[in-house]
């Protein structure tokens, strides 16, 4: 299952890139908007000890709990389902523990598989492709430089943000992609 399909947020890339001064970041978030596309409610220029940084690096947090309960239901119902599948092999294969029991097989694998499910649901909603540009936007801020935060809806737009900012900064973060078929990892310029 693709994990874009189980994250509600709908702009879930996000780049960031830090300034010595405001007016350099303020311009970078004018060109964003202007030549990008994206709107003012998914830019955001983060102050030096910005009281209000959480909320402009997670605009989205009523969709970041619709993230948690749809991963967790997905992705419990998949491990279930893997439970029941694996169960079902060892019963087929003739186990005697396992064609003993088949009920408690099915009821247990199907139960482990769920919760191994869930897990992995909190490390989806957990949003570990972020960690990286939160980090370095809450260093900039207590180091008294600015960052530029963009939120973007799609992997080309995450990248169309990404090369303007570069442009205008030296250091640049963004998201892991949620796709695996582009290994590229947070780049830092």
């Amino acid at each position: 299952m693709d994990p874009a399909e189980i994250i509600s947020e709908r702009f879930p890339h996000v780049v960031d890139a830090v300034f010595h001064d405001e007016r350099r970041a303020r311009e970078a978030a004018s060109a964003l908007a202007a030549k990008v596309g994206l709107s003012n409610e998914h830019i955001h220029v983060v102050e030096p000890d910005d009281p209000q940084r959480a909320e402009q690096l997670d605009p989205e947090p009523s969709e970041i709990s619709r993230t948690l309960l749809r991963s967790n239901a997905a992705l419990g119902v998949i491990g279930a389902v893997v439970g029941l599948i694996v169960a079902g092999i060892l019963i087929g294969a003739g186990f005697d523990w396992a064609t003993a029991s088949p009920g408690w097989v099915y009821g247990i694998l199907a139960v482990v598989g769920g919760l191994f499910g869930m897990l992995s649901a909190g490390i989806v909603s957990v949003r570990l492709d972020h960690e990286r540009v939160l980090a370095d936007t809450r260093d900039a801020s207590t180091h008294g430089e600015w960052t530029v935060v963009a939120h973007a809806h799609n992997e080309d737009e995450k990248h169309r943000v990404s090369e303007l900012l570069k442009e205008y900064s030296g250091t640049v973060t963004q998201s892991r992609p949620a796709e695996p078929s582009n290994p590229s990892t947070p780049s830092t310029s």
